[in-house]
């Protein structure tokens, strides 16, 4: 085995056991969010900007893909990188599912139409909530069998 290896299965070795240290204390990074527990649906209150969908990291779009949700209201609104929508979501055997109005604006680049297209087979299709907090990173995902869309909270991201 190289060292390029061995150092790779430490640090591999050095994430799963980091993992199971915080899963035996109840202090999982990872939070499914599934509608049945209002502590973690409030994980999902606030603007989220989209950063990442499927393995393409998001940069330099201006304005940038947005998604609010305000789960006492079960509003969803937002930016989808192409359209301005609005609507309501629910939860449907754990997973989050919402039905939405837009605007009908051409989208004006891959990434715009990539993002947009994804947003909307999650909602329409329904998607898996993950809310993830590591490392000083607080993370939320949606994602189903056609793909993910990771979001950073606005708020911090658009810190300096």
């Amino acid at each position: 085995m190289n060292t390029a290896n061995t150092a790779r299965s430490l640090a591999v070795l050095a994430v799963a056991a980091l993992l199971a240290a915080c899963s035996g204390k109840g202090m999982t990074p990872f939070t499914k969010i599934d509608g049945s527990d209002p502590g973690a649906l409030g994980k999902m209150d606030g603007s989220w900007t989209v950063i990442n969908t499927g393995d393409t990291k998001v940069e330099g779009m201006t304005p940038p893909a947005v998604v609010v949700f305000d789960t006492r209201a079960k509003a969803v609104t937002g930016f989808d990188g192409c359209n301005d929508f609005k609507g309501s979501y629910s939860f449907d055997q754990g997973l989050l599912k919402a039905k939405v109005s837009s605007t009908r604006r051409a989208c004006t680049s891959d990434m715009a139409r990539t993002i947009s297209a994804r947003l909307g087979d999650l909602f329409t299709q329904g998607a898996e909530v993950v809310d993830t907090s590591f490392m000083g990173a607080h993370v939320l995902m949606l994602k189903n069998a056609g793909g993910d869309v990771r979001m950073g909270s606005t708020e911090v991201l658009r810190k300096p």
